[in-house]
């Protein structure tokens, strides 16, 4: 969809009074704060020709213009440019981030409260995904007679404890056993190590060793049980203080948070898709989503480990938290390589 420069001007204005206000905005208005130098009438025919193209609309005929979702689309497309934090804000957020001596879990909720605190909105971070990180050891700890605890250590620095019920396995063969998993397994993706394990226990040579038989059918037990990918969130009570939710849309939002499900769903999508994604109303394909935005980002590099963003109203400030999420996004990426 192509506008003329005069309609680019006005539709910009909108949507940046939008995000100060949420409110709608008439012709008079624009023309006074945002230096508009177009005269009321000529501004009103431009909303009108925005409106036809569905890039406006009217709450009701008294009113004035808000944007539409398709016109917030444009606008953050097309005329928006992203606001470049300055340095002592990202120093700032360096500064909070805490990024040494902290366990993986510790960071990601830090990261999520500081992402929350800074844009004023809900924060969700997805920390690295289980399936794409890669395995750094494989600890076996005897707890009393027949119980074993199996620690999962990933590169990535998530751990994992799995609690398993053992018979015939005295400490010589169970570190026999440990130390063959080690070597087998080290250094691969989670999803590798299934097939790997899979493929040893299927070879008849396994079948003369005990302790290594043993092992690969631990291996075989840790690993099928689905290792649930955490989802972090901070700051759910600021999207109490938006207007643009109603009672019962507001209750839908918060308990669709609480699910998690859906939000995850929206983030794997993030997953697959280079820079800073953002998804407003209609597109998140999320009934409980509309009037929502979320901007969200993957990191880890090439090879996404997780996402992190922020969900809060349409009349999201995207110019700077675009900026913010991009900028935390690179900064646990350097940190977690």
């Amino acid at each position: 969809m192509e506008i003329d420069a005069r309609q680019r001007e006005v539709l910009a204005a909108i949507v940046r009074e939008y995000i100060l206000t949420g409110e709608a905005v008439g012709s008079r208005t624009l023309v006074k704060r945002q230096g508009i130098e177009q005269s009321p009438a000529t501004v009103r025919n431009t909303m009108a020709d925005l409106e036809e193209r569905g890039l406006l609309r009217q709450p009701h005929a008294s009113a004035g213009r808000l944007p539409t979702e398709s016109g917030l689309r444009f606008f953050v497309d097309r005329l928006m440019r992203a606001r470049e934090l300055t340095e002592a804000e990202k120093a700032e957020i360096v500064a909070r981030y805490r990024l040494t001596d902290v366990e993986l879990q510790a960071l990601m909720r830090e990261i999520s409260r500081l992402l929350s605190d800074v844009s004023q909105q809900c924060a969700l971070v997805l920390v690295p995904r289980s399936e794409v990180s890669v395995l750094k050891r494989i600890d076996f700890v005897p707890l009393d007679a027949g119980r074993l605890l199996a620690v999962l250590v990933m590169s990535s620095g998530l751990v994992q404890n799995r609690l398993l019920k053992v018979r015939d396995l005295d400490g010589e063969n169970l570190g026999r056993a440990h130390r063959y998993l080690n070597d087998l397994c080290v250094d691969k993706t989670l999803s590798e190590v299934r097939q790997l394990v899979q493929n040893e226990l299927e070879n008849e040579q396994s079948r003369y060793d005990k302790a290594i038989r043993r092992g690969l059918e631990l291996g075989a037990e840790v690993l099928d049980r689905p290792i649930e990918d955490e989802l972090v969130i901070e700051g759910q009570a600021r999207l109490l203080d938006h207007p643009d939710f109603d009672r019962e849309q507001l209750r839908a939002l918060l308990e669709g948070i609480e699910q998690r499900r859906q939000v995850l769903q929206l983030l794997d999508e993030t997953m697959g898709g280079e820079g800073v994604q953002v998804f407003i109303g209609a597109e998140t394909q999320q009934e409980m989503l509309r009037n929502c935005a979320i901007v969200a980002a993957s990191y880890g590099g090439n090879q996404p480990l997780g996402t992190l963003g922020v969900i809060g109203p349409s009349s999201l400030d995207y110019s700077r938290v675009i900026s913010l999420v991009d900028f935390t996004a690179g900064l646990l990426t350097k940190v977690l390589s």
